[in-house]
């Protein structure tokens, strides 16, 4: 299979590769072969002057032999810290050059010639600070020989240059992206790709490749173009039926909170390095943690359904108090006086203003920066705090992506999160490497348990998860109501209140020495029920019931995740003819367990509402009571016990039952031990059970069957009377 360079003019990557690497004093057997070490050379003398991490070679060599395998739209996932830039950037010669060119034809029937040509390459970023940084990469990796610029709010690009770095804001802009042919592009490159699923970076990548998947509510910019564009529809039109450029997207964080689909839009991860295989290798900063137990009232903070995270809002009036910022404050000292540069995140622009102000009244030169700033006066606030002229930066809504400022050797957590991406993106800054500036390791001062409410700082990454039919249907129906640690006991007094904090001190939080927990306790707080052969269940409460089943019939995914509802009592019929729940609709598809997991509780919380999903937390407190008369009967019944409809045994004591290896005392079960047991039952443990007992009931059967018929045959060979 070949890939489309130009819309006119086919070429074949792998060829093309080879032909660059040659160019460059490569060696063409050593990025064929197996051997990771001999790739890893070759791939790193392409660089310009820049010896690339044996695992950045590896990244690239994923691409290559993605694109040469006919895949189109694929993905890099690797941490913070780890060098993505650097990775496309070197990327994009090999693809972009084709120095292989030979007499070719192309698909309109024009000569192309012995000349050698060169594809563009159009890197979409987020913000103004990655478009920046971007630029300085490819001004350094790629060279003087290599045209640049960059479309950005008063910055205009002439659209003819070999690289465009562009924000995706400015590119939904029709005037602005009708510079841009297609036909004209190589590559495509998305950083932080997590983002590419939102609406606005669908209808931008589908306009430069028509496979990627647009909602129904969204139409494509042929479709939509203002006066501008419509000079040429016809070509425009075709420009957008044929375009089909390849797309390679990098993040930290190649998923989403809020579960949606990425697959709408890349094929392929095509390479994954986790944090905790960086920081077992050396290339990022060793860290520890400490997390701040202060029994802190955030149980009633408002959540946002579209991110799954807490509302900012309802956050800021919880922690932007005296007493927290206080608290924040003597952590600090207590805990990070010493340490070179320190990065705080905050809630909002109110709480970056006023924690910094208590920073100092405490003699403490913190300073801040937020979304607000001028872009000169962040420049020179960020430079000056790398270069250690001062300890403390306090921010919000900036230095969560894209920030380079290895000297951090602190974070300070704030903001309370129960998004994992975030609390990656925040704790990421803090781990590249900076030993010129003495930095040995990074201290993780979680002030509000972000890392236990996100449920870990490590990110796996997927492109499974909710299609945005789905999402906006839940939407709809919600807008119509439907590892070795010490603790430590400090007080650290403020005015209005006396906290009685507890440190508790961790050496390796990103567990590289590996976890115990079972996958169902880190990755979700619902009573998940392990049912048997891989099968989870979680009882939604008289509304259905959601599953995980260990198979799927859709490449590469190996959970299906489901939901049947129950049926209204009206519409059920006579008892006893018909199922009382709904058709089964298939939720969607997981790649692990852990993202199955994710995606079931994030559909839960949309199709039921926000109270009654509150219900289904293990830790919801009607499972701490005790368990009613009604349920443990019903649990004696399925146990087969003579007289269930007493929970007195024979001689008039309370029963003790058996339940998977379990000996219990019934009169102190909790009604959700009780809830665990029966969802178990019902949705495939007993039928396990039962076949189980039929095996042995089976195997008992025949060796019984066995021994008669021995026994038979000892007495058909007893002696006639008279033989001895």
């Amino acid at each position: 299979m070949t890939l489309i360079r130009y819309a006119f003019r086919p070429f074949s990557s792998a060829k093309c590769t080879r032909s660059r690497i040659r160019s460059l004093g490569g060696d063409e057997k050593k990025i064929q072969g197996d051997n990771t070490e001999e790739t890893s050379t070759s791939i790193s003398s392409i660089s310009n002057g820049i010896k690339l991490r044996p695992y950045q070679a590896h990244a690239i060599q994923a691409c290559l032999e993605a694109l040469s395998s006919g895949l189109k739209r694929i993905g890099v996932s690797s941490p913070t810290g780890s060098g993505k830039t650097t990775m496309f950037m070197h990327l994009i010669p090999l693809i972009a050059e084709d120095l292989s060119a030979d007499n070719e034809q192309d698909t309109n029937n024009f000569i192309i010639g012995t000349e050698r040509r060169r594809g563009k390459t159009l890197i979409i970023v987020g913000s103004v600070e990655l478009a920046n940084q971007s630029e300085l990469a490819a001004k350094r990796i790629l060279g003087k020989d290599w045209s640049i610029e960059v479309e950005q709010s008063k910055r205009i690009a002439t659209g003819k240059a070999d690289v465009t770095i562009a924000t995706y804001q400015t590119l939904n802009n029709p005037d602005r992206l009708a510079k841009f042919d297609p036909r004209d592009f190589s590559l495509i490159i998305v950083d932080e790709a997590h983002h590419a699923a939102a609406n606005s970076y669908l209808r931008l990548l589908h306009h430069f490749n028509k496979d990627v998947q647009l909602p129904d509510t969204i139409l494509p910019f042929s479709a939509t173009s203002n006066e501008s564009i419509q000079d040429e529809p016809l070509t425009s039109k075709i420009v957008s039926d044929e375009s089909n450029v390849p797309i390679i997207g990098f993040s930290a964080t190649f998923s989403r909170p809020d579960q949606l689909a990425l697959s709408s839009v890349f094929e392929k991860i095509v390479f994954h390095k986790d944090i905790s295989e960086m920081l077992d290798d050396g290339w990022l900063s060793p860290a520890k943690s400490t997390t701040v137990y202060a029994k802190l009232n955030l149980d009633n903070i408002e959540t946002n359904n579209q991110n799954n995270d807490y509302k900012i809002s309802s956050l800021a009036q919880s922690v932007n108090t005296k007493e927290i910022r206080d608290l924040v404050l003597g952590t600090y000292l207590h805990k990070a006086s010493d340490r070179r540069s320190t990065l705080i995140f905050c809630v909002d622009l109110n709480h970056v203003a006023e924690l910094t102000d208590t920073f100092r009244q405490a003699g403490i030169d913190a300073r801040s920066i937020s979304s607000l700033s001028k872009s000169y006066l962040r420049k020179d606030t960020i430079l000056a705090f790398g270069k250690g002229e001062f300890p403390v930066l306090i921010n919000c809504e900036v230095l969560t992506e894209g920030t380079d400022i290895p000297e951090i050797d602190c974070i300070i957590l704030a903001r309370p999160t129960q998004s994992r991406n975030l609390l990656a993106q925040m704790v990421g800054r803090g781990l590249r490497l900076s030993p010129e500036s003495g930095k040995k390791d990074c201290h993780i001062i979680d002030i509000v348990d972000s890392v236990n409410k996100a449920g870990g700082m490590l990110v796996s990454p997927s492109l499974w998860g909710l299609s945005h039919e789905d999402k906006e249907e839940q939407e709809r129906l919600e807008s119509n109501g439907s590892s070795g640690q010490t603790q430590e006991d400090v007080s650290l007094a403020s005015e209005q209140n006396d906290f009685e904090v507890t440190f508790i001190d961790q050496d390796d939080p990103f567990q590289v020495a590996g976890s115990s927990r079972p996958i169902v306790d880190r990755a979700s707080k619902n009573a998940w029920v392990a049912c048997g052969k891989g099968k989870y269940i979680l009882d939604a409460m008289g509304n259905g019931y959601f599953a995980i089943d260990p198979s799927s019939t859709t490449p590469n995914a190996k959970h299906t995740i489901t939901y049947r509802p129950s049926i209204p009592h009206e519409l059920a019929g006579p008892r006893g003819s018909r199922s009382p729940f709904g058709k089964v609709r298939t939720v969607g598809y997981a790649d692990d367990l852990e993202r199955a997991l994710q995606t079931g509780d994030k559909y839960a919380e949309r199709s039921l509402g926000r109270d009654r999903y509150l219900q289904l937390s293990k830790y919801a407190s009607w499972r701490q009571k005790p368990a009613s008369e009604k349920a443990i009967k019903l649990l004696l019944k399925l146990k087969g016990v003579e007289d269930p409809n007493s929970i007195l045994d024979d001689h008039n004591q309370e029963r003790y039952l058996e339940w998977n290896g379990k000996t219990a005392n019934i009169g102190k079960l909790t009604a959700g031990v009780v809830s665990s047991w029966l969802c178990a039952a019902k949705h495939g443990a007993k039928t396990f059970k039962a076949s189980e007992e039929k095996k042995m009931e089976r195997l008992e059967a025949k060796k019984a069957a066995k021994e008669e018929k021995a026994r038979a045959l000892r007495e058909r060979n007893l002696p006639l009377p008279g033989q001895s």
